[in-house]
């Protein structure tokens, strides 16, 4: 109720870690925003998936700000879980959250420029059984950025499989993948872990930070631990998530191609 039309940020809140562009933003991620939040009626799908629960973090801001009391305002918890891109060059300037790059609870963003221009920033998403996630630019940053669109508004959001083979594949996180058949966009922009299910990625043990090496076209990213692998209905060890239960973490290494 305090943007009818939902289209202001409204501010940005517990950020982690972090990013920068080729042009020289920062970016902020938005991570655990679902313990700041209170609901007492029953939960949505949409709720159970991000946590959205009764008892929260403990932080009490649902007591002086109906905002965070989801029984009255059920959007609101959608205005978090994003990449907020920051000017420092422009310190007057409105931070924006580019949601095209999904919404998580993430850890960092790391951008990669590719060999032609693109720009790659691939997103842990930190929690147990979560995923690991890149996007593409569909222009090379430049070419975008004189033709007034942000690079990072005009893309596509992949989520990955590991391989029991060792190899992998990035999913497409778009309404043309047979496995999203009915999913709109904005479905799949809000509800990302969901398409993420339902893609049929695979489950990691809280991918964290992730970083690139160029030179060798090696990426990896840090698996902080999972002690529910393997236990209850729970998926159990395989190629990427190796162990069970895995208290202290692992890194995962993986070779890619940027040749566009």
């Amino acid at each position: 109720s305090d943007d009818p039309t939902g289209r202001r940020a409204l501010g940005t809140l517990n950020n982690c870690a972090m990013g920068f562009t080729p042009w020289g933003t920062y970016l902020a991620c938005e991570e655990n925003f679902n313990g700041y939040f209170r609901k007492n009626a029953a939960q949505t799908n949409l709720e159970k998936r991000y946590g959205i629960t009764a008892a929260g973090f403990g932080y009490l801001w649902h007591t002086t700000d109906k905002r965070f009391r989801v029984d009255e305002e059920p959007n609101e918890p959608n205005r978090f879980g994003w990449v907020v891109e920051i000017d420092p060059f422009r310190p007057h300037s409105t931070p924006v959250k580019r949601t095209a790059l999904g919404r998580l609870k993430h850890e960092g963003a790391w951008v990669q420029e590719t060999r032609r221009g693109h720009v790659v920033v691939y997103m842990g998403d930190d929690e147990q059984f979560e995923y690991i996630y890149r996007y593409v630019s569909n222009l090379p940053w430049r070419r975008a950025r004189r033709m007034g669109i942000n690079p990072l508004d005009d893309g596509v959001l992949y989520v990955a499989r590991f391989n029991a083979d060792g190899t992998g594949e990035w999913l497409p996180l778009t309404p043309s993948n047979p496995a999203l058949a009915g999913w709109t966009l904005t479905d799949i922009l809000i509800n990302t872990r969901g398409a993420a299910d339902a893609a049929g990625a695979t489950k990691m043990d809280r991918p964290e930070w992730i970083d690139t090496f160029p030179r060798e076209l090696t990426a990896i990213a840090t698996l902080t631990n999972n002690s529910r692998r393997g236990t209850g209905t729970n998926p159990g060890v395989d190629a990427a998530n190796p162990r069970t239960p895995n208290p202290y973490g692992h890194i995962i290494r993986w070779r890619y191609r940027h040749d566009w």
